[in-house]
């Protein structure tokens, strides 16, 4: 693999690697560690999914989705995927979309064609982005930011820090316990 320092870098990331969605001057940050593979980060986005996008909304929160790939090769794809569709600025909505088709871990999902037709059910019709996603253009990149999550997020995903503090993870698929952490 290519040194980081030579691998292509997405824009549309914050410094760590992660990506923001709300405003950068919200009242809290949160930065969630999932695995666009990983049944447990979809269960988090169904239970806490909504109220994370109304507390974005209100501008009460931003948060940072830092994309894990620990789980094979369907995760790196998917990652890649995420990245292009965060310089295309849809990132959230693909990543709503990758959650709701999950496929099995390790069953060969999330190929690079599964990936190009998520990306047009959330309007990513550049091809430019079914390119990225058929090449792999940020693959390793995906796996390079990757090491750095794993000493971030040494328990696994889904994972979250709320202005710096780890989040207990049972909270995270407590809607309300979240929101009263969030607006605490």
């Amino acid at each position: 693999m290519d040194s980081p320092a030579t691998v292509p870098v997405p824009v549309g990331h914050t410094a760590e690697g992660g990506v923001l969605v709300g405003s950068d001057g919200a009242r809290r940050r949160l930065v969630v560690f999932e695995d666009p593979q990983c049944p447990h980060c979809r269960r988090f986005e169904e239970a806490s999914g909504d109220l994370l996008r109304r507390e974005v909304a209100a501008g009460a929160v931003a948060v940072e989705y830092r994309v894990r790939c620990s789980l094979g090769p369907e995760s790196v794809r998917a990652g890649n995927a995420l990245a292009l569709a965060a310089e295309a600025g849809r990132f959230d909505q693909l990543r709503r979309e990758v959650f709701a088709a999950q496929p099995p871990e390790h069953s060969g999902g999330f190929t690079a064609e599964d990936l190009v037709g998520l990306g047009r059910r959330v309007d990513l019709d550049d091809p430019d982005y079914g390119t990225g996603v058929r090449e792999g253009r940020y693959e390793a990149w995906v796996v390079a930011v990757d090491r750095a999550f794993q000493e971030q997020d040494p328990d696994g995903t889904p994972a979250a820090l709320l202005d710096g503090e780890r989040v207990d993870p049972a909270t995270l698929y407590d809607a309300r316990a979240l929101g009263d952490l969030l607006r605490g």
